[in-house]
């Protein structure tokens, strides 16, 4: 269930947070102007355990996953070794998106035969794609053994990333909740249209409710201009800030583009296909703004603490103990 999920967030909550007052754990930002690939790697070199953030949002058709495999190029173009997981578990499309056919996916994993080096298969610029199944209903809702299994395979895959994006399904069903609980930070899909805003916000609303996650970032899709998408943020903000006391952060918006589309038609992301255009510019200083924004003292709200949950625990063992201890 759900709940023995939050329950162990709760559990874990103050190792993470020592974990992330840790000197690897709030790497200082150096300038922009330094040479991108090197800053990039820099940012994450000091860290053990991989950034960690889930792409959601809690309505369909926003464009979720372009944004996610387009992000992880952007990441892998900056020099860091990416890891996106299509966690729409039972409605795969990232291998659609990417034209690739993936003989095994997450589903022959779960089913006890392979382990996740096996399934994963390598994308553009090297990223790495662990696939899910498509049309496979029963993997729409994971079972309480089925995430302890996946965690497990997760914590225990020995490969050292940078960065791992989490693609969720849409809406708030338990098994996108179980990801989003799974990682460091939450970055919200939404769009200008009106339905799609008052589905963000719903998935907030649960999520702090329900779990007490009250920290969240807001990327607007299909913009027309800047301006639109930080009058979206500010309508969700206001909100956010008057009814449920959370904090939300704009990190960026993707502007409506033919190149997009077009993209999407050959199967090629658009950063590899129109690697000049604005799309790819936006994804860019997209992923420039989120490691810039990882660079920062955080406080931790018990998140990063199922994925690599071991590497956590040898830090706790290895760090020096208190005197009260």
């Amino acid at each position: 269930m759900i709940e023995d999920v939050d329950n162990q967030v709760a559990t874990l909550k103050e190792l993470a947070r020592k974990v992330a007052e840790t000197p690897h754990a709030a790497a200082e930002t150096p300038s922009v102007a330094t040479a991108v690939g090197k800053v990039a790697k820099e940012r994450v070199a000091r860290r053990k355990v991989p950034y960690t953030m889930a792409v959601t949002s809690g309505k369909g058709g926003v464009g979720k996953t372009l944004v996610s495999v387009n992000l992880a190029i952007a990441f892998a173009r900056q020099g860091l070794k990416v890891l996106v997981i299509d966690a729409d578990l039972g409605l795969a499309n990232i291998d659609v998106v990417l034209g690739l056919t993936p003989q095994y996916t997450i589903q022959d994993v779960l089913d006890g035969g392979m382990s996740l080096s096996e399934v994963a298969i390598t994308g553009p610029m090297g990223i790495t794609i662990l696939p899910a199944a498509s049309g496979v209903a029963e993997l729409s809702t994971l079972s309480e053994t089925q995430r302890l299994s996946l965690m497990d395979h997760i914590d225990n895959w020995n490969d050292d990333f940078d960065v791992v994006l989490v693609d969720t399904g849409a809406g708030i069903s338990s098994t996108v909740r179980f990801f989003v609980l799974a990682v460091e930070r939450i970055t919200v899909v939404a769009t200008p249209d009106p339905a799609s805003i008052t589905d963000a916000y719903a998935l907030m609303k649960v999520m702090f409710t329900n779990h007490r996650i009250s920290r969240f970032d807001l990327l607007v899709n299909q913009a027309k201009s800047e301006q639109e998408a930080r009058e979206v943020y500010r309508t969700l903000y206001r909100v956010a800030d008057k009814f449920l006391n959370i904090g939300l952060k704009y990190c960026g918006y993707i502007p409506y583009a033919t190149h997009l589309s077009q993209a999407v038609r050959k199967q090629k992301p658009v950063t590899e296909l129109f690697p000049e255009s604005e799309a790819t510019a936006s994804f860019d200083k997209l992923s420039t703004n989120l490691l810039e924004m990882w660079g920062e003292n955080r406080q931790n709200d018990g998140l990063m603490t199922f994925f690599w949950r071991r590497l956590l625990e040898e830090d706790k063992d290895a760090s020096p103990q208190s005197p009260e201890s």
